[in-house]
């Protein structure tokens, strides 16, 4: 049986369209599903440091409550042994943070003063056990929010002793701040957690503990707001594999005598959890020391797992989530489906139009053969034009091929053009990030420089004032309001404002630079010199040449330790020339290598690094009418150097 020429070509267009579009959508659908899942993958491991970070930020304030109060009560800034003194401390604590539910101290005499939040008949209570001779007391006030008393009672009955609590117990042996296990409050029946610290005499002896209640139910109320997928969860499970916090399930449960106790993962009411991590407790423990992905199957479905420390030994949590992949992937998976239908319901009406298509184009063949045949017959005169149809397609490809040819160096000149703008998006957005950033922490800056303003004035006032802590006071201040300065640079600076320029004593700002890179360069055992001149005011943003100044050498101290050089120095050298001062930061490092192309943006040879540090550094110096460049010819360090002009 013989075909047509029209129908093959048909027959053969549809079929080689259906078989592109099929080969297209299977590809397709390969790359989506596998960018799709390594998208899944950053999405858990994004949504694991979001959860670390929260819970490292809530459970923060109440460990600095408990640091912050042993100082005070050890610098004697508050009796510890006046309970007045002591009950009023911790109720204005408590006020300056709702996420605390209750402070508390005892002594090593047994008296013990608590003060919480209460549902009445006063928002507050607090508890003091007084063991001075001859009896014992404990009584009960209930305070409002002015400190004023709602109600007062004793309890002749009360044994309560703070000496016998594992928080007192483990401060104690400890010597030093300490986590408890998470356990449910008595009063609230909430899960929480005790952050306790030790108090000691002026001759090291223990005077009594600290401890700061704080409820980590907000904690699943943040986790259900991760958002991962529709059907993922996020969970986060203690050492002894106790689920801590969850969104959606009650993670507690009755336990001995009627009371209330943690789930184990082992017996959670989520089988997808349980399948994921009961394993991990299975052993007696959960020990996670880094961050790991995994993959698991429940139901012929299969899911993606991680798990990462929380805070580590302080405070052994472990979070743990997991995500079904059908969450990312099916919408693709039915798209795939969708298109293979409609790639053959394409390939069906392309036969159709195929067959009229190439009726089209055989009817100039057909006129060519009439023609040859009549020529060759004598019938037709040679010189009879061909059809113009030839000619016309031929122009036409021509200029297709031109077209295309055009169209890709478009393409391929919008694609590298899309790249660059998604770059300069990426550099615009941290730029608002660094703008929100600054906003945000300008308030609270404000509010640590008045509470340390208050400090020293509290502290002036004392019959003998402690000028070690009137020394450290007025050292945090001067920090606070530099840290006030820094953050107005930074704003300046995204607002393309140049800075207010005025003369500054540069040998002071290099004394003020050490001051602020001393605990880090002792940290990692660098030894900081300076070798400077008595030289005139210069004149510039003192701020931002400070900033400078401080990037130039934590660099040359990240440099000496990763390099783990013999010897570890970073000498700050000035000099006196013509119309203006030079400074030297140099190291004791490897150098830098000739290949590395310094002050480029985006351009680092750091592993975390963002490739701006030294491409800011040169834009202020020269804002503020100097020069940066790296010294290449000096080969014994390696040495940044940079000009500040003099004051005219």
């Amino acid at each position: 049986m013989k075909f047509s020429l029209g129908f093959v070509l048909a027959i053969s267009l549809a079929g080689l369209q259906f078989l592109a579009i099929t080969i297209v959508v299977s590809t397709s659908y390969l790359t989506s599903e596998t960018a799709m899942l390594e998208h899944a993958r950053r999405l858990l491991a994004d949504a694991g440091d979001n959860a670390s970070q929260h819970s490292r930020s809530f459970l923060k304030p109440a460990r600095e409550a408990a640091e912050l109060s042993s100082r005070v009560f050890e610098t004697g800034v508050v009796d510890a042994g006046n309970a007045a003194q002591v009950e009023k401390f911790l109720f204005q604590t408590l006020q300056a943070d709702p996420h605390i539910s209750g402070l508390y101290y005892g002594d090593e005499e047994g008296n013990f003063i608590y003060v919480m939040r209460s549902a009445g008949p006063g928002p507050f209570r607090t508890k003091i056990i007084q063991t001075a001779p001859p009896v014992r007391t404990t009584q009960f006030i209930w305070r409002t929010a002015d400190f004023a008393v709602v109600e007062q009672r004793f309890d002749p009955e009360d044994q309560f002793d703070a000496r016998e609590r594992p928080w007192y117990k483990s401060a104690k042996e400890e010597r030093q701040s300490i986590w408890t296990a998470p356990y449910i409050f008595f009063s609230s029946q909430q899960p929480g957690i005790t952050a306790a610290t030790p108090v000691s005499h002026p001759n090291g002896t223990l005077r009594g503990v600290i401890g700061v209640d704080i409820e980590i139910a907000a904690i699943s109320e943040f986790l259900a707001q991760l958002g991962i997928s529709e059907n993922s969860a996020a969970m986060i499970l203690n050492e002894n594999g106790d689920v801590i916090a969850y969104p959606t399930h009650d993670q507690t449960a009755p336990g001995v005598a009627g009371s209330l106790d943690f789930v184990s993962i082992g017996d959670f009411a989520d089988p997808v959890a349980r399948t994921a991590f009961a394993e991990l407790a299975a052993s007696g423990g959960i020990t996670v020391e880094t961050e790991s992905m995994s993959e698991f199957d429940y139901r012929k479905n299969t899911y993606v797992s991680l798990v990462k420390p929380v805070l580590g030994k302080d405070l052994p949590w472990t979070i743990a989530i997991y995500a079904p992949e059908n969450d990312f992937i099916e919408g693709i998976k039915d798209n795939r489906q969708r298109n293979i239908w409609i790639a053959a319901a394409v390939s069906l009406v392309t036969a159709c139009l195929g067959l009229v298509l190439a009726e089209l184009i055989l009817r100039p063949v057909r006129a060519f053969a009439v023609r040859t045949a009549l020529v060759s017959q004598g019938e037709a005169p040679a010189s009879q034009p061909l059809p113009g149809t030839y000619r016309e397609l031929e122009r036409a490809n021509k200029t297709l091929i031109d077209e295309i040819a055009q169209r890709r160096e478009a393409d391929a000149r919008i694609l590298e053009l899309n790249r660059d703008l998604s770059h300069f998006s990426r550099v615009d957005l941290m730029g608002q990030m660094a703008t929100g950033l600054a906003h945000e922490l300008s308030q609270p800056l404000t509010a640590i420089s008045q509470n340390i303003d208050a400090a020293i004035t509290t502290a002036k006032e004392q019959k003998e004032p402690d000028q070690e802590l009137i020394g450290i006071l007025t050292e945090l201040d001067e920090h606070a309001h530099r840290g006030g300065d820094i953050i107005r640079v930074l704003r300046g600076f995204v607002r393309k404002d140049a800075g207010q320029k005025a003369p500054f004593d540069l040998n002071a700002l290099l004394l003020q630079t050490n001051s602020l890179l001393q605990y880090e360069a002792t940290a990692n055992d660098v030894k900081i010199i300076f070798e400077t001149q008595d030289i005139p005011e210069v004149i510039g943003n003192r701020v931002q040449l400070a900033q400078v100044l401080v990037n130039l050498v934590r660099n040359a101290i990240e440099a000496i330790v990763d390099a783990d050089s013999p010897t570890k120095e970073v000498t700050i050298r000035t000099r006196a020339k013509d119309s203006h001062v030079e400074v030297w930061v140099e190291d004791s490092g490897p150098g830098v290598a000739p290949d590395i192309k310094l002050f480029r943006r985006f351009e680092t040879t750091k592993p975390g690094g963002m490739g701006l540090g030294l491409s800011i550094c040169r834009t202020i110096v020269e804002t503020n009418g100097g020069k940066l460049w790296y010294d290449r010819e000096n080969l014994e360090t390696s040495r940044f150097c940079f000009t500040i002009p003099f004051q005219a």
